[in-house]
This record gives C-alpha cells, structure tokens and sequence, in this order.
C-alpha cells in the first residue's frame, strides 16, 4: 500500500522580486490500525519529465500533476511534487474477525470472499464445539514440529494460516482447554488440517486457476479390521519417560476411532486387547 502526500509553491509575479508563498501538505501521519510503514517520505520523480521531481504551471490553478508546462514557452509561477511512503499490512487488536459458522461433521462450507480478495492477513482458526458440554476451547493455533528430542514440553508455534496466500501443505492444529480465565494445554485437542489445491483453469497469463480445499481431520486414526471387538488405550510419553493415557474405549469389527487428545509429535503407544482372552500388545508409532 503505497500513501502521498502534495507538495505545493506558487509565486507572486514582479518584474523585480520574485516572493516565494510556501504551504507544504507533508505533515505527519500516524500509520492506521493494522499497518506498519516500510520505508521513508520519497519524492515521486519517475512520474515526471524533471530531474527535482517539479511540475510547473503558470499559476495554481493550472496545476494538473504530473503534467509540467514547459519553461522556455510559459512563465511558470507555480510548481508542485509527489512525496509517497510504502506501508505494509499486519494483524493489530482490532482486526476483524469474519465468522464462518458452525461447521457438522462431514460438512463443507464457502470461505467469506471477502477473506479472499482483500489484501489484509485474514488467517484460519478453529475450535471444537460439543452441544450440551460445558468443555470450552481456544482458537486453534498452528503448532511445530517434533518436540520429543528437545528434552521439553514447550509447544512451539508456526506461522497462521493466511486464507488469502494459501500453499499445499499439511498444518498440526492446537486447541487449549479452557479452565476459568486461564488455558490448559496439557488438555487440548488436537487436529491436522490439510491444504490442498486442484487447477481448475488457466488465466490469460497461463499460470494456473487453482480451486483450494481445507480439510480438517483426526491427527491419527485406527481402523479394526479383525472380526473381534477390541479394548484399545492410546499412551503418550513425556520427557520423564512418563506414559500418560491420553483415550480408552472399546470399537467394533470394520469401525475406526479417531484420537484427537494425544500429541502426535511425542511418542505414542497403542496397546490393543482383543475380547476373549487375548494377550495385550504395544506398538509404537
């Protein structure tokens, strides 16, 4: 985003003195909400045929930028130049917040177009909502990779999800749970969040028309495929060499069971106890 500001001087004609009437409209301004200047005040010279960057008239009212009368022809008694500073966007308190809605299990819906079009950093958040359950999440956060070897529990955290500069990848999404006027991330919920792109056209350039997807999903999924019912438990390790159970329950032939409590950067353990008499096995992942 590019701001200017105007740069005018006229002059009193005189055959002897030549007074000089200054009223320069290069005053400060304060960078709005949500954006930071890039640079300094440059005097715009490319738009014009000088070397200063003036553009002169007879008088002010003939001032037309970035047209210039030329001096060897006309008694030029007024100039005026271009100053312009580059500004960039950021996200500030008071962004805006556009609320997509309430999104079903296997559901899909449109992102705002406005998210899209529109140059501010419009980033993706999600949290899950259980009607009837007094359970309460944070927005989502974009999480890093393994932490297992760093000998800490820390969660680290990567870049938002820009809607508006989307790239194929896949993202590991984070939600606290809410306790009271603090978060504990020692019992959040977790999701893996996939951007996909399908080319849907070519535009007059010939680059690509890409239709993008956001598909949100269990960060492991186990599928039965014995004709038992299996007793499953999901265990997680932390730096101690503590195992922490993170899910339990039981699913039936051809089902499978989502897990979404368990960090998947740490090490995971899967113990499986099939009904009727079966040996507990552990499988790590």
């Amino acid at each position: 985003m590019m701001s200017l500001v105007i740069d005018n001087q006229c002059s009193t004609p005189s055959p002897h003195l030549l007074l000089i009437s200054s009223f320069v409209q290069r005053t400060p301004l304060e960078s709005p909400c949500g954006w930071v200047w890039v640079d300094d005040w440059q005097l715009d010279k490319p738009s014009t045929d000088s070397i200063d960057g003036w553009a002169y008239a007879p008088d002010q009212e003939s001032l037309k930028w970035p047209k210039s009368y030329d001096a060897g022809i006309y008694v030029c008694n007024a100039r005026q130049r271009k100053w312009i500073r580059n500004r960039k966007q950021i996200l500030c308190d008071g962004q805006q917040h556009v609320s997509i809605g309430l999104v079903k299990p296997g559901d899909s819906v449109p992102l705002p177009l406005s998210c899209l079009t529109q140059a501010g950093p419009y980033v993706l958040q999600l949290r899950p909502l259980n009607l009837g359950v007094q359970d309460e999440y944070a927005w989502s956060k974009v999480m890093g990779k393994s932490v297992e070897f760093q000998g800490s529990d820390e969660q680290q955290e990567e870049s938002d999800i820009c809607v508006s500069d989307l790239e194929v990848s896949e993202k590991l999404l984070h939600c606290s749970q809410i306790e009271g006027n603090s978060s504990n991330d020692s019992h959040g919920i977790w999701f893996c969040l996939s951007v996909q792109a399908m080319e849907i056209a070519k535009d007059i350039c010939s680059d690509p028309i890409q239709d993008w997807s956001l598909v949100v999903r269990s960060p492991l999924s186990v599928t039965n495929y014995l004709p038992l019912r299996i007793e499953y438990s999901v265990l997680e390790r932390h730096s101690n060499d503590q195992l922490l159970a993170r899910a339990r329950g039981i699913f039936f032939p051809g089902k499978a069971v989502n897990f979404y409590c368990a960090d998947v950067r740490k090490a995971l353990f899967l113990s499986l106890l099939p009904q009727k008499g079966w040996v507990p096995m552990h499988v790590r992942f």
